[in-house]
């Protein structure tokens, strides 16, 4: 079978930087072009993350150099990969079987409560920004949390709005999820769950619950299954593999997600399931889907075409 693949999470961006290898090559992350060299076209979300342990300020610090390294990292290798940050950079990437690489934010606390930044942002090429990541910050609760947006997070989603960067609910809380509801509802616009799992199959705080899924599928957005563990089964009672995997996708399948989702793996931002190592390992979920009778045209939605639709309407 042959696959291509658009993936709407993973933390590579910040690990290049901080490891100092490179995304052509290298034996340290799970991405690298080599890897991704069995998919027929290959597209990626990188979102830069807000460390924990740093403050807000030192967040965007490190967001502005690791968004340089990445910039200068894809113009050294301009015939394999191109920055994405439109839909005819995307169809320009795909048509030339280059790689399309699209930047991201992962918490948006580094916006430290300045709205301007969104501006910046958008100029770097972020063309979604994660809310939230863990516990409260200027935005509002993350998952571990019951606290909803704060009055800055709820600007923030609708400037978001307003300059073309789609919100992202991943990590959120589930009153914040509630919160960003009505502000997309009153735009029309569409919000997303890069790589959420479902809570009906595994009540991880970090998974998404049904209603969500429900306001997503609504407003025309996408959901990513993530093959973080600990999201994805009870781990103290076996290991989590490609047949979990498997049941999430089925699972949002059975809520009429067949148009929609796809998968945000968080590669280099977790732990993978047992026999995974690397963006290459992802087939043994379409050899699972197509030993359940799903058909090629439906695997290839969920693998590539489902994402690769969305983002040309958005970004």
């Amino acid at each position: 079978m042959e696959l291509s693949l658009f993936d709407t999470h993973c933390d590579t961006a910040y690990e290049l930087f901080h490891r100092g290898v490179h995304l052509d090559h290298n034996d340290s992350c799970h991405i690298s072009l080599d890897q991704a060299a069995g998919y027929k076209a290959y597209a990626q979300y990188y979102a830069i993350w807000s460390n924990r342990r740093l403050d807000d300020e030192t967040c965007w610090s490190h967001f502005l150099a690791i968004s340089d390294n990445f910039a200068r990292e894809i113009e050294r290798i301009p015939e394999q990969a191109l920055q994405v940050t439109s839909a005819s950079d995307l169809e320009k990437a795909v048509r030339e079987g280059r790689h399309a690489a699209i930047l991201a934010v992962e918490d948006a606390r580094l916006t430290a409560g300045k709205l301007e930044r969104l501006d910046e942002l958008k100029a770097r090429g972020v063309r979604y920004l994660t809310l939230l990541w863990g516990g409260d910050t200027c935005v509002g609760g993350s998952h571990n949390t019951e606290n909803g947006l704060t009055d800055f997070g709820k600007d923030l989603v609708k400037g978001c709005f307003e300059r073309g960067i789609v919100p992202d609910v991943s990590h959120a809380s589930e009153q914040s999820v509630d919160d960003v509801i009505p502000i997309a509802c009153s735009y029309g616009k569409p919000f997303i769950a890069t790589h959420s799992n479902a809570h009906t199959l595994y009540g991880h705080t970090r998974n998404l619950r049904d209603r969500h899924f429900a306001a997503i599928k609504e407003l025309g957005g996408i959901v990513g299954v993530s093959l973080c563990p600990s999201h994805l089964r009870d781990t103290s009672l076996q290991p989590a593999t490609a047949e979990d995997v498997f049941a999430h996708v089925d699972y949002y399948l059975s809520l009429g997600g067949q148009d929609m989702v796809g998968f945000g793996a968080d590669w280099d931002g977790t732990d993978l399931p047992q026999g995974f190592f690397g963006v290459k390992d992802l087939e043994q979920v379409a050899e699972i889907m197509a030993s359940h009778n799903y058909s090629e045209k439906l695997i290839h939605k969920l693998f590539w075409q489902n994402f690769y639709d969305f983002a040309m309407r958005n970004l």
